[in-house]
């Protein structure tokens, strides 16, 4: 029982005790203000307590002790104690009535307070403290069971003075008349309908009706009735009047003493639907029958079969202690594979593949993998939560299947690790697998190595066969790299045509040079792509740890420039790291500076190079050729600048500059002389080069027809239609074009179908053989043969030697270029080239 308390104040006033409650706690109620006793207390002999102490107070002093204890209280003795306070002690009883004790449960011997139940410990503490504080009277009140009735309890305690030392007290208790059943109150109070029945017996030990002994306040409502009009009827009477016409069979059956079990009882009252859970016990006799209410239950679980069975989310629901089957929804019927019927035979350990030491989780559901009918295994999250399936706890399970889900995250991973056409590792395996083998340097001391291999002749494939003819080729490197390495060994695509391997326990440098070259004999073999002919090779790099770096950032390097050298050299061959390499790197990059900050004006000039007539000697024209003079260097070797010109883009700028230059210094010839002006790739993609063309012609008034541009290969394999629309354009405003460094491609032949050159310039490699070896001197033949066939003009680069002169002459090449007849010269000593040669009829005779 919870207590409430409050307290009553006597104010001197006259005759009249005048009371007030003041507010202590959560159940008190606020009666600020005055009241008279009688409002506060049911009892007159209380009252006349009180007056009796008004009346023995003296000025501003408590009454004596021994004018209000020791007087002659009569009847009210048995409900009265003496109470002192010494100190800190506990408070002392001096004396205590017998229905005092009775009411509180006080032992005879007891007499320190904390010896009272705590319910009246508190509120006698509390009167106590109060009326000391005010000095004055004080009334509290609590619940107690008082012959067997929940009765409310009056304490009034009245301060006295006193000659012995301590505070003393006279306290009056005595229950008030309002009292109630207690077993009424809490049988009342439930919402659950309680019906106590008396079985009839109609004979030979049948039971046919009941009796209804006893009926609570929520049964007599669920029969639509009163506690009255129900008491000491019969039970058939009660249920025919809600429309039941027959005793459930369950309540007959315990009433003859057979097995006792709960049902659902429904009917309809008025309006509405009522569905009750029946339960069902026996003592002496009697049945004590439960009814509870179990209409929201019952739309409970309406819906929850509702969500449940058409969820298109698989669910199933599965015994807690015995994991069986209880039910499942169609939609993991469909995930799974079964039959209602095959599904509900299994248990949750025929469809788990994994065990629970395996499981993930997800959130607050778990990762697991299922198995289905057809032995597929499915990734899923499973959610589970409790419920209640014919009042046993039950696992409703929730599945969501994640499968590709997890597939597509598996597919990232290997992405983020893998290079997506090949398969290979990536760059960013490949530095962790270095740091790797770094670890394993430092335990066990055996060093490894680095290749790194880059395709010669890739960018002609994939520009002329296309990216799907260079994707199939980087896909057979892949697969031929694979056949070649050890198990140990790693191999990664850096991106675009550059691979690496990793070589980890090199035993001695000869492991990798062997390796190397035979990844180099192996690409080489490769002849086709697609069904297309190619030509392809590959250029290598290596370098060791700790022979050649410390580290992995400084190994890399290293293999770079070893590789930067392989295809510098020479394309198709193997390289070691050398230590003089990184000082040519760093010598090839301060140059790219210097030419980067170069004035163009001040530091570039034009050189050129006489073109003869073969048979008759005559001067056809000037190659112009560009030169540097860097103010630091001298004279730097266009072999060392165009090639860093034509990676930083600075080429497009030098070559605006030259070809201007070159017609307004060309104009000045006589009109029968030819300028070949050399463009580069970089032109084509960076520059409006019709538009350059013709701005240099219309600044220079020199003629389109004495303009002839020299392009290679290059240009024709990069964006092949876009800069053959571009050749054409440039003929139609009778620019000559022609075809440098011819017979060097592959695919050389196939151009000269597509476009109509003016001039085929046989490369200067074949014109240097061509006395010693006949293979040269038959694609001289045949280039010679080919323009005539065509109609196109032929040069021939790079003549040195009277033989060489001969040669061409008798093959009737039509134009001759090269030291033999004159090396570049400066712009000022053109004119006494141009002189000599219109002076004689031939230079050649």
């Amino acid at each position: 029982m919870i207590a409430a308390l409050g307290n009553l104040s006597l104010q001197k006033v006259g005759a009249q005790a005048m009371v007030g409650l003041e507010q202590t706690g959560p159940d008190t109620v606020d009666a600020a203000g005055g009241h008279s006793v009688a409002a506060q207390t049911e009892f007159d002999d209380v009252r006349l307590i009180l007056r009796r102490w008004q009346s023995a107070c003296g000025t501003g002093a408590l009454p004596p002790y021994e004018e209000i204890a020791l007087g002659s209280v009569g009847r009210l003795s048995d409900e009265i104690a003496v109470v002192r306070r010494l100190g800190d002690e506990p408070p002392f009883l001096l004396r205590c009535g017998q229905r005092f004790r009775a009411i509180v449960g006080f032992a005879e011997s007891a007499r320190s307070l904390d010896e009272l139940p705590y319910v009246f410990n508190l509120a006698i503490g509390f009167a106590i403290d109060k009326a000391s504080l005010a000095s004055e009277p004080r009334l509290t009140v609590c619940h107690w069971v008082v012959d067997g009735k929940v009765s409310i309890i009056e304490i009034v305690a009245l301060p006295l003075s006193c000659r012995w030392p301590g505070e003393y007290f006279l306290l009056f208790l005595r229950p008030r008349a309002s009292q109630f059943e207690l077993g009424s109150l809490l049988i009342n109070s439930t919402q659950e309908g309680i019906i106590g029945l008396s079985p009839i017996d109609c004979g030979h030990g049948a039971i046919s009706d009941f009796c209804i002994l006893s009926v609570n306040e929520a049964a007599a409502g669920f029969l639509g009735s009163t506690i009255d009009s129900l008491q000491f009827t019969l039970l058939s009477d009660a249920l025919t009047r809600v429309g039941i016409s027959e005793i459930p069979q369950e309540l007959l059956r315990a009433g003859s003493g057979g097995r006792i079990s709960s049902f659902e009882l429904a009917y309809r009252l008025g309006q509405q639907r009522v569905t009750l859970q029946v339960g069902v016990d026996i003592a002496g006799g009697v049945l004590a029958v439960t009814l509870t209410d179990i209409r929201d239950l019952k739309t409970r679980e309406t819906l929850f079969r509702s969500l449940f069975d058409d969820n298109p989310v698989p669910m199933f629901v599965r015994s807690q202690s015995t994991g069986i089957f209880l039910n499942v929804n169609e939609a993991a019927l469909r995930l799974y594979g079964y039959s209602r019927g095959d599904f509900l035979d299994r248990s949750l350990a025929e469809i788990r593949v994994e065990s629970t030491s395996n499981r993930e989780r997800d959130g607050r559901g778990l990762v697991l993998r299922h198995r289905t009918a057809d032995g597929r295994e499915l990734d899923v999250i499973e959610y589970t939560s409790e419920t209640l399936v014919d009042h046993q706890v039950a696992i409703l399970s929730t599945i969501v299947d994640i499968t590709e889900r997890k597939r597509a995250e598996a597919h990232i991973t290997f992405l983020a690790h893998h290079d997506p056409l090949t398969g290979l590792a990536n760059r960013t395996v490949f530095t962790r697998e270095l740091e790797r083998a770094v670890v394993s340097l430092k335990q066990d001391g055996r060093r490894f190595g680095v290749v790194l291999i880059d395709l010669d002749n890739f960018k002609t494939v994939n520009d002329t066969l296309g990216h799907a003819a260079g994707d199939a080729l980087l896909i057979e490197v892949t697969a031929r790299l694979k056949e070649l390495v050890r198990k140990t060994d790693v191999v990664a695509r850096l991106g675009g045509d550059e691979f690496a391997i990793l070589v980890p326990a090199v035993e001695c440098r000869s492991d990798i040079e062997e390796l190397g070259q035979r990844v180099i004999r192996d690409l080489t073999a490769i002849r086709k792509v697609d069904g297309a002919e190619i030509v392809i090779g590959a250029s290598i790099g290596a370098a060791l740890v700790p022979d050649d770096a410390a580290d992995i950032d400084s190994l890399l390097k290293c293999a770079d420039l070893a590789l930067y050298r392989a295809k510098q050299s020479d394309k198709g061959t193997f390289r070691w790291f050398e230590a003089g390499m990184d000082m040519r790197q760093r010598e090839r990059r301060a140059l790219e500076i210097e030419l980067r900050g170069a004035e163009i004006d001040r530091e570039f000039e034009l050189h050129y190079q006489p073109i003869i007539r073969t048979q008759t000697g005559k001067l056809r024209g000037f190659e112009a050729l560009l030169r540097w003079h860097n103010p630091r260097r001298g004279m730097v070797s266009p072999a060392d600048f165009i090639p860093i010109a034509e990676e930083t883009g600075k080429l497009d700028e030098l070559g605006r500059w030259a070809l201007a230059v070159a017609c307004r210094e060309a104009a000045t010839w006589p009109r029968e002389l030819v300028l070949s002006v050399n463009v580069s790739p970089v032109q084509f993609r960076k520059g409006d080069l019709v538009g350059t063309v013709g701005l240099a012609l219309a600044g220079s008034g020199l003629e389109p027809h004495q303009l002839e541009i020299e392009i290679t290969e290059s240009v024709l394999l990069s964006a092949s239609s876009t800069n053959l629309a571009i050749l054409k354009q440039l003929r139609s405003m009778g620019v000559r074009i022609a075809l440098d460094d011819f017979g060097t491609g592959y695919s050389s032949l196939s151009y000269l179908r597509q476009f109509p050159f003016n001039r085929l310039k046989i490369d200067r490699s074949f014109v240097r053989e061509i006395g010693r070896c006949p293979e040269s001197l038959a694609i001289v033949r045949a280039v010679i043969g080919l323009g005539a066939s065509l109609g196109i003009d032929t040069t021939a680069e790079g003549v040195e030697t009277v033989g060489q002169l001969e040669t061409l002459r008798a093959e009737k090449c039509g134009e001759l270029q090269g030291f033999l007849f004159s090396p570049p010269v400066a712009s000022e000593s053109v004119a006494a080239i141009i002189g000599a040669y219109f002076e004689e009829t031939s230079r050649l005779a």
